[in-house]
């Protein structure tokens, strides 16, 4: 637009040169006729002037309606993505939380049954084991019986004598030693 506009002007101003040098008018009418089409000119460009504010003012505001409507559009959108988001995100969380209920329902309820069965497992064992030191004690009771009639045994096969001689020979005895007392106190 510009450059038809300028080329306009150019042609103007060419044509009215040529048109003042070869005009066969006297220069009062040669002036007037160039003051009409300089008015004329002027005229013109206030005319393209003005269509061309019109068409800038018409072009800005479908600029601008443009514009506002791709910022709606855009935060028309945005919104939606956060919406979209954000209720992705609460399933998510709530998907989450749910499970780990669960798996904590699970983990106690299989707790609970290792207890209940191991309980049993402990209680047999200590039965077991109960059993086994009671025939630990009744093997050592019979052994301790056994080592002492072995004991009285080997005891009155050493002592074969004859309880009268034995207090005899004691007295006899117990009469040495006081007289070797006697003896050693008087020397």
């Amino acid at each position: 637009m510009k450059g038809k506009f300028t080329a306009f002007l150019a042609g103007g101003l060419v044509g009215a040169v040529a048109a003042l040098l070869y005009a066969p008018r006297t220069g009062d009418e040669t002036r007037a006729l160039v003051a009409d089409k300089a008015n004329d000119a002027w005229g013109s460009a206030r005319h393209y002037g003005s269509e061309a504010q019109v068409r800038g003012r018409e072009i800005y505001g479908n600029v601008a309606e443009q514009g506002k409507a791709a910022y709606e559009s855009a935060a028309s959108n945005i919104r939606q993505a956060y919406d979209s988001v954000s209720a992705n995100a609460h399933q998510a969380y709530s998907s989450a939380a749910a499970g780990a209920r669960d798996a904590v329902s699970t983990a106690q309820a299989r707790m609970s049954d290792v207890r209940d069965n191991a309980k049993p497992v402990f209680e047999e064992r200590n039965d077991d084991l109960r059993a086994k030191i009671e025939a630990a004690r009744q093997r050592i009771a019979a052994q301790v019986a056994k080592n002492a009639e072995e004991a009285n045994t080997a005891a009155e096969e050493v002592i074969d004598a004859d309880p009268v001689e034995l207090e005899e020979e004691l007295e006899e005895a117990e009469g040495e030693a006081i007289e070797s007392a006697e003896e050693a106190e008087e020397k």
